[in-house]
């Protein structure tokens, strides 16, 4: 792991150590092992494929007093709940200074280029046709609609903060405009998607 600052060593140890306490595996596609410093390429992949994406271990090391610290995982500099943030599902946040902010994101950045084999290209206007869910407007009849709003907020929030969910996301714009177009004449498919896919979706998420 590359670290940034002597803090980053500890804190990182720390919570290794207190997720190995309790017995919590960290899974490496069909093997499951322990935590450990040398099983992260980076800081960011630790943060956000483990301590922040899941409910229990976030809420296990928070309770402990392990994931804000008053200072910058990766920095080591004093902040406060003011600073820039980290946070998944409008509820898990992991607090940065400004400098640790563009850290994570370079990382993210350059780890999502390593799987994908191209630069992640950020959606540079939310207005423009691409920032549409063509899907959800094709079920529910409008891009206004609460539903589709809420989906538009949960692919901005969540999706796009993490390497797989931007990866959902350009295989969504991929294919979803032609499936979109094939939905719009079809009633009783689009009621069928919307009862029972998309709305469960968005009683989850919201």
């Amino acid at each position: 792991m590359k670290y940034y600052s002597e803090f980053t060593k500890v804190y990182v140890q720390d919570i290794c150590d207190a997720l190995n306490s309790v017995g919590i595996l960290m899974s490496d596609r069909t093997i499951k092992k322990p935590f450990a410093p040398e099983n992260f390429e980076t800081l960011t992949s630790l943060l956000q494929d483990y301590v922040v994406t899941s409910l229990d271990i976030y809420t296990f090391l928070n309770n402990k007093g392990l994931v804000n610290r008053g200072k910058c995982p990766y920095t080591g500099q004093s902040i406060d709940k003011n600073a820039p943030s980290w946070t998944y599902m409008n509820s898990r946040s992991v607090y940065l200074s400004r400098e640790g902010h563009k850290i994570m994101q370079k990382e993210d950045d350059e780890n999502f280029e390593k799987v994908m084999g191209v630069p992640y290209q950020p959606k540079q206007n939310t207005s423009n046709k691409s920032s549409g869910c063509y899907i959800a407007t094709a079920c529910y009849g409008n891009e206004f609609a609460p539903e589709v709003i809420s989906l538009k907020e949960f692919r901005d929030n969540v999706l796009s903060k993490n390497i797989f969910g931007r990866l959902f996301i350009k295989t969504y714009y991929f294919l979803s405009p032609t499936i979109a177009d094939k939905l719009k004449n079809m009633k009783h498919l689009n009621s069928f998607i919307r009862k029972n896919i998309l709305d469960v979706i968005v009683k989850k998420i919201r």
